[in-house]
């Protein structure tokens, strides 16, 4: 009955995938407050709410089960994409906070429990070395949902607005949530020590503190996590420096079916290893933003789209590596709290990013980005060959 699982994440990350607002929403917003920090702001609050709300929710979902603590996750993105449409209708920029707020929650229930899901359904299955095949394949239909996304937006774009655009996001999300309501719950549950919440949380915390390795790869996930946010949030403002509204969902189109490919050629590389595949990954990106953004021309747009063809990779690798360490009953409270801390220099790093774009542009703002993403390629590339001497 669990192999009913692996369809419906499937139609649960292509249904997540369908906003045809995410490219052009930092203009949406910014169209509504009249600043790109107040836009940036959005976002920030969201990202602080999923932060405070990370932990929690991950107990939460250690304690009472993935699929009940999933099911909220939809309904929450379904409040969010309304309350954004809400406030183009009628100009109201507190209806983008308000979103925000719900979009934070979602991103808090989503964060470790869909993973933990995955891996949960693999193991009962006894295909527990397959979790990072089945991830990419899950990242893979959320790209496909991405790119149709993308094209519509472009056909919708050019014949209408983006208000229109906006309420048309509001739809698809009506579908997830009946196939959240379809998963099933792993039998986990029955194994698992009941212990209060805050034992479970210093439990969880004790174990990511004393694994050296987990706690090296979280912190470069939240640091490129960050960086990687802060350019992309800005990537439609520039573009709109560059080429016209609808070719940018051309891009976006571009970006997206590069990261179907991304995530669908993960099984046949994956024999490379994990770790290697992880950084050659982030390498790849960061070359491949610096030369769009060294030529700021037309072509800018889709050479940086093409980032994607390593953001598949960088995932599923991340992924991996990462649920390795985790123990089975902490799951998702240990990557909750990884979160949380990513959630923190998250939201900083969008307002800051923000002020930065208000005082010279958008194109500075991804330029400073991209700088710091490599330096955190350099300096992790060093610390990881200390520690592989080291063993």
């Amino acid at each position: 009955m669990i192999r009913r699982n692996l369809t419906l994440f499937k139609w649960d990350n292509f249904l997540g995938g369908l906003w045809p607002l995410s490219t052009l929403s930092i203009v949406y917003f910014s169209e509504i407050t009249q600043s790109y920090a107040l836009a940036m702001a959005v976002f920030s609050i969201s990202s602080l709410v999923t932060t405070f709300m990370e932990i929690p929710v991950g107990i939460f979902s250690d304690k009472m089960g993935r699929r009940k603590t999933l099911l909220c996750s939809p309904i929450l993105v379904f409040l969010t994409f309304l309350c954004w449409a809400l406030a183009g209708q009628f100009s109201c920029a507190w209806l983008l906070f308000v979103g925000a707020i719900c979009w934070g929650t979602s991103g808090a229930i989503a964060s470790g429990t869909v993973d933990a899901l995955v891996y949960e359904t693999m193991e009962e299955l006894k295909q527990k070395d397959n979790f990072n095949i089945q991830y990419a394949q899950n990242g893979g239909w959320n790209q496909i949902g991405l790119a149709l996304s993308a094209v519509s937006a472009a056909v919708i774009t050019y014949f209408f607005s983006l208000q229109v655009l906006a309420w048309v996001s509001v739809l698809p999300v009506l579908l997830q949530i009946f196939v959240v309501y379809m998963f099933i719950e792993p039998n986990r549950l029955n194994k698992t020590k009941k212990v209060c919440s805050f034992k479970h949380f210093l439990i969880a915390f004790r174990q990511l503190w004393r694994n050296k390795r987990l706690k090296f790869y979280a912190i470069i996930h939240l640091l490129d996590n960050a960086f990687g946010m802060a350019s992309f949030r800005f990537e439609s403002a520039y573009y709109q420096m560059l080429i016209p509204d609808w070719l940018i969902n051309m891009a976006r189109f571009l970006k997206q079916i590069c990261g179907i490919i991304s995530f669908f050629i993960v099984p046949y590389i994956r024999k490379i290893g994990m770790v290697r595949l992880y950084f050659l990954s982030l390498i790849l990106n960061v070359f491949v933003r610096i030369w769009g953004i060294v030529l700021n021309n037309v072509f800018t747009p889709f050479i940086m789209s093409t980032v994607n063809l390593f953001y598949g990779t960088a995932c599923t690798a991340n992924a991996d590596i990462m649920q390795q360490e985790f123990s089975t009953q902490q799951r998702a409270t240990m990557h909750s709290i990884i979160s949380f801390l990513s959630g923190i220099l998250l939201a900083m790093t969008m307002i800051l990013f923000g002020y930065i774009a208000d005082i010279y542009n958008p194109r500075m703002a991804i330029i400073i980005a991209i700088v710091l993403k490599l330096v955190l390629c350099v300096v992790s590339l060093i610390l990881l060959r200390k520690m592989l001497v080291k063993r």
